[in-house]
């Protein structure tokens, strides 16, 4: 595979610098007839001088096209060639956790900074949460983000809550999903969520809020 594309990008250079050759060559050979001193006289009203540059502009123009369209094609092999960032070689920001019972709501929570030149619209995604032993999906968590979506200023720092809603046929176990902020791409944090068995009918059901601080 690597060898039929090395051969094609070959292929290819070989016929557009055979096209920018002729071209440049008939451009010459063209400007240097119409110097001419026979040529020039059936030419009435107009510039040699003019027509010279005009033949100069438009080998100039071929040039630059030329020299953009090999740029282009390195970075575009340079993008082919370097390896691909995973999230497991970035690593997770940070961790949130919380406790709860079947039923429960837990509250959590975190800053997000942006220390970028440029504002940058964030939304927040996450993945279902999976069963920390066997990695199966638990559809009993559901969480959501406030703000879901927003527009965060250079320098600025935005307060996100995250709310996990334990439904009240949850089984006991450990949970976890990641959530990717859209924006500051590829880093993403980690939601970690203990059901446990509720010993206690009349107890408050509701995880007091946690915090995390995280900078992007």
């Amino acid at each position: 595979m690597a060898i039929n594309i090395t051969q094609n990008v070959e292929d290819i250079t070989k016929q557009v610098l055979d096209i920018n050759r002729k071209y440049i060559n008939k451009s010459v050979d063209i400007i240097g007839k119409l110097k001419n001193g026979a040529a020039a006289e059936k030419i009435t009203n107009i510039d040699q001088d003019l027509i010279a540059d005009v033949f100069a502009g438009i080998v100039k123009l071929n040039i630059d096209y030329y020299s953009k369209l090999m740029d282009y094609s390195f970075s575009i092999t340079d993008r082919i060639l370097s390896p691909q960032t995973t999230e497991e070689e970035v690593g997770s920001s940070f961790t949130l956790s919380g406790k709860g019972y079947p039923g429960a709501t837990i509250e959590m929570g975190f800053v997000l900074d942006n220390s970028k030149e440029e504002k940058v619209f964030c939304e927040l995604q996450s993945t279902r949460f999976v069963n920390a032993d066997d990695e199966t999906e638990n559809l009993e968590i559901s969480v959501s983000f406030q703000p879901q979506s927003f527009e965060l200023e250079s320098g600025g720092a935005a307060n996100i809550g995250v709310i996990c809603n334990i439904s009240k046929e949850a089984t006991t176990g450990t949970f976890h999903s990641f959530v990717k902020v859209l924006g500051f791409e590829p880093a993403y944090f980690t939601i970690v969520i203990t059901i446990e068995k509720n010993t206690m009918p009349n107890a408050n059901n509701t995880e007091p809020i946690e915090t995390a601080e995280t900078k992007q």
